[in-house]
């Protein structure tokens, strides 16, 4: 507005001086050349001119900013009558604008700051202002996030402050510090904002404000508020510098969140939970370039910043400054102690908020934090929309909210009372409630598996191993403090020492103790349950467990007892948990997959006859069908995964005859002896083969056992096809098109012997 008044006066000054028209023309009541409607005078002027904001000019004249009221900075103008302004310092204990300036200058200045926002915002601009397409944008354009980028710069801001601080959670003694504070944001509420969310104005602005009138239907031009204030206009009011609008009350300066819990002592708690986590880092570049010196602002490391007045220190990221704000579901005292009381017990090993663990901490922090990086209003909590960081759903009932604020940076939702966050109440609870299992908790985390594991869309049953099992596994593993905060580590021969571990270590890990589409484990017969590795399996006996590869051992000549060990449920306070339900167990070591030599290595290499698959390996020997340490690529390719039904040397023993190319072999206490010749060798090659199923010539997801899906018929590596019968009691298998069916033998209850690559089930007699 200003250029254009410059312009204006700029040409009239040319036209006087080139002698256009004679010096007694009077150019100011030419229609052509007079001064044009809309220069009205500058903001205070248009002010002063109505005559009732005396209050609000003089506190312009008061504070630091007349300059900008009066002069040529361009300014969006919130100006409050005289009448607004008596109600106002009557409220806050002043006798007048005067004795406000005396009392507390600095307060004026923020007052009065708040009213002036930055550059010129026209009704448009105000009901759906377009950081990024501006005026050019479509009418498509426009209604994308139409009314989200809701909230103005002002010229309101705290004065520097002087701090001693820790400039780091670790840091170990506290350094003077000048903190810096950006200007405050103000919000305006507009009827796109709420047309766009889908919800209802009215309910979701009176919610945070129920003493101001939200003005209704929107019209052409849509309607808005600012803050708590009703916009009297019905149109803006241009004036030389900017956009004046009338409201109907005064617009106490918004705090951040962070100071609105800070300066509520119900919210003690909460925030020294919170300042665990404070760190300092220097202001924008410009800014201390103009200071002379490092300011700094107050950071919360990995949790949201709700103590700066910007979510990034840049202004001209315009598009996020407008519309990024916080959304806090914060425990008051008695709320966090009620919580801590029912959660928490001294079994576990935590008594007091104290001796929570900080990763503890950091997520019972994070889950008062909505995911949407947009303020959320209470319809939408209602509908189940809104989601905590982590994706979980926000459990609050808002009408039970005792402090609902809306802040500089976004949204309070103060409560008295508090549910076990989600996260806090699903199968990964025991991990957060005992410190027996805390080195577990780190796993979960590092492994990126935690979300997954809170959510409520299936059912999960998940292992929790102990501190000592993590310790005693082979490689050892460990948690281990340093100087930025806690490690999972595990042990390298290579290095030497303890190394952080991978997450994808961390991942297998968690896999392998987690399983989905399970709401609990049997106490009672023979469970298989598939866990979340792939081929790794869960093996239950009358409420013992083990793995899939701690149950290989049997296979062992030397091996004694049992691979199975008890369970222990983990409940949450007696009831399960929200998605299933989660055991310990009483294994030496942590449960890990299976891993080492894979069962075509083992086929292979097989030189001792106390194994029960010992005939079977040297048929596979004697029909060169061993090369090396692997079997031939003629059974299994390299990455195949296959299953195979090997008979016991008891079987081939007693059926040796009727083995194709096995008519030169003989028994001789346990060993095979003979040379097949060159023809009975293919002979025999090819019919052993066909106890083979891969994964190249089948498609399959799991192992055959009593119940799982793995059953059928099956194209083998050999020139006959095998069917695998499940009913309920037993396995059996048989060639397809014969009447020969052989079974599994009972001694391991039809569970598969798995390996990294394959797995096998022992048969009671050869497949013909």
């Amino acid at each position: 507005m200003n250029k254009r008044k410059d312009l204006f006066i700029s040409l009239a000054a040319l036209l006087l001086l080139g002698g256009v028209s004679s010096c007694k023309d009077d150019l100011s009541e030419s229609d052509h050349y007079k001064s044009p409607d809309w220069l009205k005078g500058n903001a205070y002027e248009v002010l002063q001119g109505e005559g009732n904001h005396g209050i609000f000019l003089r506190g312009v004249d008061l504070s630091d900013y007349a300059s900008i009221v009066r002069g040529n900075s361009i300014v969006t103008v919130m100006a409050p009558d005289d009448n607004a302004f008596r109600t106002f310092l009557k409220e806050k204990g002043y006798s007048s604008i005067d004795d406000l300036k005396q009392k507390d200058p600095q307060y004026l200045n923020k007052l009065i700051g708040y009213h002036l926002m930055y550059y010129a915002y026209d009704w448009s601009k105000m009901v759906n202002f377009r950081p990024d397409d501006g005026d050019a944008g479509t009418d498509e354009d426009k209604e994308v996030m139409a009314g989200y980028f809701y909230k103005h710069r002002t010229h309101s801001i705290d004065p520097i402050e002087q701090q001693r601080v820790k400039l780091t959670p670790n840091a170990t003694s506290d350094t003077l510090i000048n903190i810096y504070h950006y200007e405050r944001y103000l919000p305006v509420f507009s009827n796109k904002m709420f047309e766009t969310k889908g919800i209802d104005a009215a309910y979701n602005y009176n919610y945070f404000y129920p003493g101001t009138e939200w003005k209704g239907n929107a019209g052409a031009n849509g309607v808005f508020n600012v803050a708590n204030a009703k916009v009297k206009d019905s149109r803006n009011v241009v004036t030389d510098n900017g956009y004046l609008y009338h409201v109907d009350r005064v617009i106490d300066p918004l705090n951040t969140i962070y100071d609105e819990l800070r300066f509520n002592p119900q919210y003690s708690k909460y925030v020294e939970l919170y300042d665990k986590y404070s760190t300092y880092e220097p202001a924008s570049e410009d800014i201390n370039n103009s200071l002379g010196y490092i300011a700094y602002v107050h950071r919360h490391g990995t949790l949201p910043s709700i103590a700066m007045e910007w979510p990034v220190l840049s202004w001209q990221a315009v598009a996020t400054l407008e519309y990024a704000g916080y959304n806090v579901f914060a425990p008051s005292n008695a709320a966090i102690d009620n919580f801590f009381k029912t959660y928490w017990t001294a079994e576990g090993g935590y008594t007091s908020l104290d001796n929570l663990d900080d990763l503890i901490l950091e997520y019972f922090l994070l889950q008062s934090f909505a995911k949407d990086n947009f303020i959320v209003f209470p319809e939408e909590i209602k509908a189940g929309d809104v989601l905590t960081v982590y994706g979980t759903p926000i459990n609050i009932d808002p009408e039970q909210v005792t402090d609902r604020k809306i802040c500089a940076n976004g949204i309070l939702y103060g409560m008295d009372k508090m549910d076990a966050p989600a996260i806090f109440s699903s199968v990964v609870g025991p991990a957060f409630k005992d410190k027996n299992f805390l080195t577990y908790l780190y796993a979960l985390t590092g492994s990126q598996r935690m979300l997954s594991l809170a959510s409520r869309n299936t059912d999960f049953v998940t292992l929790m191993p102990n501190n000592t099992q993590f310790e005693k596994a082979d490689p050892a593993m460990r948690l281990y403090s340093t100087t930025t905060g806690k490690q999972l580590q595990q042990y390298s021969s290579d290095a030497g020492d303890f190394v952080e571990m991978s997450s994808a270590s961390m991942e297998r890990i968690v896999d392998m103790h987690t399983a989905q589409n399970i709401k609990s484990l049997s106490d009672n017969g023979t469970q298989v349950v598939e866990t979340n590795l792939p081929y790794n399996y869960w093996f239950v006996k009358d409420g013992k467990i083990t793995t899939n590869a701690l149950f290989n051992q049997q296979l062992e000549p030397t091996y004694t007892g049992s691979p199975f060990v008890d369970l222990h449920l983990q409940a949450n306070n007696g009831e399960a948990w929200d998605n299933g339900n989660s055991y310990s167990y009483d294994a030496e070591a942590i449960f890990e997959a299976a891993s080492g030599d894979g069962l075509a290595r083992r086929l292979a290499i097989c030189n001792d006859k106390n194994y029960s698959y010992y005939m079977f390996a040297q048929l596979l020997q004697k029909a060169g069908l061993s090369v090396g340490n692997g079997l031939s690529t003629s059974i299994v390719l390299p990455g195949d995964r296959f299953f195979a039904f090997i008979p016991t040397n008891a079987a081939i023993a007693a059926n040796l005859d009727k083995i194709p190319g096995a008519g030169k072999l003989t028994v001789n206490d346990g060993i095979l002896s003979g040379t097949p010749s060159s023809s009975e060798k293919t002979q025999l090659a090819n019919y052993l083969r066909s106890y083979f199923v891969t994964s190249t010539m089948n498609s399959f997801t799991s192992y055959p056992y009593i119940g799982s899906s793995c059953k059928g018929e099956f194209n083998t590596t050999g020139s006959d096809r095998v069917n695998v019968s499940d009913d309920g009691t037993k396995l059996t298998v048989n060639f397809v098109g014969s009447g020969n069916t052989t079974t599994v033998i009972p001694d391991y209850n039809y569970l598969p012997f798995a390996f990294n690559d394959g797995c096998f089930h022992l048969i009671d007699g050869i497949l013909q």
